[in-house]
């Protein structure tokens, strides 16, 4: 009988298996699994492939069809490397001894020639002489049952080259997985750098600018201090020739010289007490000092959150599980070729989405922007008509008009209450040489009387503009880049900056000023009169009365209801609630007048990411700015 070498069979095996499919090859690092998830290498796939890229597959005759981007567009398979690897480790089997004697009868094995199917065991002639122990068994050629086991075993085989064919698509999946898992973190770390760096480009830009200002005063006050030395040498020096001169007078016999070096000496002696005497030293003192805000804790210190992603689960269309484990979910029968966000199918029309990291990520983005029922999303970023290009400001009328400062477009754009868009003012003014020249609107406010209040970007001061954009008046010139708004109890106008707070009458009159938060992030006034500001540093609101003196302060840092995280802009109601945009939270937050928490109004399950600034309409929705989506939300109570 005929045996197949072991070697050679296990050759024959990974040439099918781990090897090129159409040449046997074994270059693992060329080798790339087709769309049947079989193996080939890339000379063997480019002679395959005819010009359509299409060629049947020479082991399970299925028609391949390569990708778009051709052989380089498939994955290189470099787990048969690790597989082989894993193969030629192993230790090896022992040697079977020549003869067995255990499955034949005792007569020499050479002899056997007949199997006896209820014994089951290689028996010779002798075997079925008187007395024959196998009398009425069923019996057959021997080699007619070897064929018929080989067959089985052939069988067996190839029910475990699907399982090796399964396991290796796992395989590519997990390998794939892989590079997308590595991808991700990466990506992920790169977001988180690149966040530090902004941070710590801003404390590199304040702690310049807080040395410059060090720095200027420094100059100022040494310029002081060195005129008066100078004066003082002087002086001195004066005084020393003239006694000298009067030394040598009284050396001469000359009335008049004498004289004339006393009124000299005397004259000197007084102007120089008169020089020491204006000399303050108190004046040159730096008189400036450093207060610093504390270095926050770890836990207060942060530049962002790295969040858990919805659980997704994809369901594959290739698996192959033959288990009977019962009747199967129909929310799963009905995922198939599809993934499933948090339970629920999220697919297409058909119920049927591409299996791919890109479309699982765009869900993930989807998700992240998809409004609510309550929740109407106005606008994206552009430069169209009701698109936005990085929008700061946000400002409703008594009539429900809402005016959006569109910074980097450097125009305000205009909507109704329901976020149609209605027209654009422009941002043009005069420069002091008489050109026209576009500015970049930040902050804005509206007064009752429907004129609009803008402060930009770099141009300092607060310009007021008709409803219908005809330019008013300006005042304020010398604040920059400042908050407005105005007081619906007397109409004077609040500015607030990080330079503090400046109160003016409805004609642009400066009337107080007083300190504020040095992160100012908002600013707002109360039907009683009351100023309330924001703090991004710590993370609250402060209520000042009317003449700068703090009352009280609302909420602050944390994570929970009630609780702010850097807050942005704040309105108050008709009733003194106040509503504050608690940016870092990603969400909206209702008080009362003494500071209790009401309600939340708006989080990111209505599509909020960072909202910046808020504002009110007369029903009551709110219309919110978020700076991340760079759009409107209008959400109703």
């Amino acid at each position: 009988m005929a045996t197949m070498d072991p070697g050679k069979q296990e050759i024959s095996l990974l040439g099918g298996i781990l090897s090129c499919g159409i040449c046997g090859g074994s270059k693992e690092k060329e080798l790339k699994a087709s769309v049947c998830l079989h193996l080939f290498c890339e000379d063997c796939l480019r002679e395959k492939a005819g010009e359509d890229g299409a060629f049947p597959c020479p082991r399970c005759k299925k028609a391949v069809a390569l990708p778009t981007g051709g052989v380089d567009g498939l994955e290189n398979s470099l787990w048969v490397h690790d597989v082989r690897r894993a193969l030629e480790s192993r230790p090896a089997a022992p040697d079977s001894p020549p003869a067995i004697r255990e499955g034949s009868c005792e007569h020499p094995v050479e002899n056997a020639r007949i199997f006896c199917e209820n014994c089951d065991k290689a028996i010779c002639e002798d075997c079925v002489q008187d007395p024959n122990p196998h009398k009425g068994h069923q019996v057959r050629l021997l080699s007619d049952a070897i064929k018929r086991k080989q067959g089985e075993v052939q069988t067996v085989i190839s029910s475990c080259l699907v399982g090796v064919s399964n396991g290796g698509a796992t395989l590519n999946k997990l390998d794939a997985s892989d590079r997308t898992l590595r991808a991700r973190r990466d990506k992920l770390v790169k977001e988180i750098e690149k966040e530090a760096q902004v941070l710590i480009d801003r404390i590199v830009a304040r702690r310049e600018r807080l040395g410059a200002d060090v720095e200027a005063t420094y100059n100022e006050k040494s310029r002081l201090l060195q005129e008066k030395r100078s004066e003082t040498i002087e002086t001195v020096a004066h005084l020393l020739h003239a006694v000298e001169k009067a030394e040598t007078s009284c050396k001469e016999d000359n009335y008049l010289r004498l004289s004339g070096a006393k009124s000299d000496m005397i004259h000197l002696s007084q102007r120089l007490i008169h020089v020491t005497a204006e000399i303050d030293l108190d004046a040159f003192e730096l008189g400036l000092k450093f207060t610093s805000k504390g270095i926050p804790e770890d836990e207060a210190f942060r530049i962002g959150r790295v969040e858990d992603l919805p659980v997704i689960r994809r369901v594959s269309s290739d698996s192959t599980d033959s288990r009977d484990d019962g009747p199967v979910d129909a929310n799963e029968n009905r995922a198939k070729n599809g993934v499933i966000l948090n339970g629920n199918n999220n697919g297409d029309k058909n119920g049927v989405a591409e299996n791919s990291d890109e479309t699982v990520l765009a869900e993930h983005r989807e998700e992240h922007c998809r409004t609510s029922d309550r929740s109407v999303m106005i606008g994206r970023a552009g430069t169209k008509q009701q698109q936005f290009n990085h929008p700061c400001g946000l400002a409703v009328s008594e009539d429900d008009v809402i005016f959006v400062a569109d910074t980097e477009n450097k125009r305000i754009q205009v909507l109704n209450s329901d976020g149609e868009f209605v027209r654009v003012m422009p941002t043009l003014s005069k420069t002091w040489l008489g050109r026209n020249t576009e500015h970049a609107p930040v902050w804005l406010a509206v007064s009752p009387e429907g004129n609009l209040y803008v402060t930009y970007q770099r141009k300092p001061g607060v310009d007021v503009f008709q409803e219908d954009g005809a330019f008013v008046t300006s005042f304020a010139r010398n604040v920059k880049s400042s908050r407005v708004t105005i007081s619906p109890l007397d109409g004077n106008m609040v500015v607030g900056s990080e330079s503090g707070i400046r109160i003016f009458t409805s004609d642009g009159q400066a009337q107080k000023a007083f300190s504020g938060p040095a992160f100012l992030g908002g600013v707002a006034v109360s039907p009683q009169g009351d100023i309330l500001v924001s703090d991004r540093r710590e993370h609250c609101i402060k209520v000042y009365r009317p003449d700068g003196k703090l009352q009280r302060t609302l909420s602050g840092w944390g994570e929970k209801e009630g609780q702010c995280y850097s807050p942005r802009g704040i309105c108050v109601d008709r009733r003194g609630n106040v509503i504050v945009a608690d940016r870092d939270n990603g969400r909206v937050q209702m008080f009362n007048s003494s500071g209790k928490f009401l309600r939340v109004l708006g989080t990111r399950a209505d599509g909020l990411d960072r909202p910046e600034e808020v504002a009110l309409l007369s029903d009551g929705r709110i219309v919110v700015l978020d700076s991340v989506h760079q759009c409107l939300f209008i959400i109703s109570p």
